[in-house]
């Protein structure tokens, strides 16, 4: 969400039952407010909320030249003082993220212990072996720092058009967009997912009869698997407003308002994949 329009934003999304109390909202927008003018950020975003039985975590994050590569995540359990969030690198700590069921707690320094999936020796084609679970020490910040990872890296959405790419390889907000239009608003092959691309460019590019090298380097919501299940594309044709819902991890939603250049996505939820989406149908 981004500070720019930060009350706006939020109104938008009350549509779909999304919302923070008055007091909330003027406490974080002012928090982050002061969070970017001490970090110098270009742009300042709530990511959302991640509940917990005892203390819910707020996430948001800035960016100073690269709105992809630059992003600092923060978190805070009292939506005033907010704590740089840790980088995870360790593949163990996202299987052990992925893995947990436990609800997050709202403690950032409590221990957990996760048991990993066995491994299988493979040996001529054939089943050598199975090796013992592996118990991996997981800590809820770096579990909280994963769980922002993943659901961004899967379910973060922009419009086509709304990020520019420069010669030099950086991606900026683009200034000259003005929104989707009545036709386009309601393709799901023009919202992008708002993280680094895994698709080759050239795949990308293929998929249109007007590519446009600067804005097509994003990947397209439609090829996210399940296809045409990960994403639920809803209409409010009287206030010219979009709302896309992931069906992935349920309590992440998109808004963009026709013709309009506002856009930004909110996640209120408890962290939880489901994984009862193929079985929804």
């Amino acid at each position: 969400m981004n500070l720019e329009f930060f009350t706006e934003g939020l109104d938008c999304l009350m549509y779909c039952g999304m919302k923070l109390s008055p007091e909330q909202r003027i406490l974080i927008e002012n928090s982050l407010i002061a969070l970017q003018n001490d970090n110098r950020f270009t742009g300042m975003y709530l990511w959302g909320r991640i509940t917990a039985t005892k203390n819910d975590y707020y996430i948001a994050f800035g960016y100073t030249n690269d709105c992809l590569k630059d992003r600092k995540y923060f978190y805070s359990l009292d939506q005033f003082q907010w704590q740089l969030l840790p980088f995870v690198q360790s593949p163990k700590i996202f299987q052990a993220t992925i893995l947990a069921r436990e609800p997050f707690i709202g403690d950032p320094g409590l221990m957990t212990y996760v048991k990993l999936d066995p491994t299988f020796d493979i040996v001529g084609n054939q089943v050598a072996g199975i090796s013992r679970p592996e118990v991996v020490k997981l800590k809820e910040e770096e579990r909280l720092a994963a769980i922002v990872f993943i659901i961004t890296e899967e379910c973060a959405i922009c419009p086509r058009g709304a990020f520019y790419k420069m010669t030099d390889g950086r991606v900026i907000p683009n200034q000259m967009f003005r929104g989707l239009n009545d036709l386009q608003i309601d393709n799901q092959s023009y919202y992008q997912l708002y993280r680094l691309p895994r698709n080759d460019l050239k795949v990308n590019l293929a998929k249109r009869s007007d590519y446009n090298y600067a804005i097509d380097f994003l990947d397209t919501i439609d090829c996210v698997i399940p296809l045409c299940q990960a994403f639920a594309l809803n209409m409010q044709r009287n206030e010219g407003l979009v709302i896309i819902k992931s069906c992935i991890w349920l309590g992440m939603t998109f808004f963009h308002k026709i013709n309009s250049h506002k856009h930004g996505f909110l996640y209120l939820g408890d962290g939880k994949k489901n994984f009862d989406l193929l079985f929804m149908y």
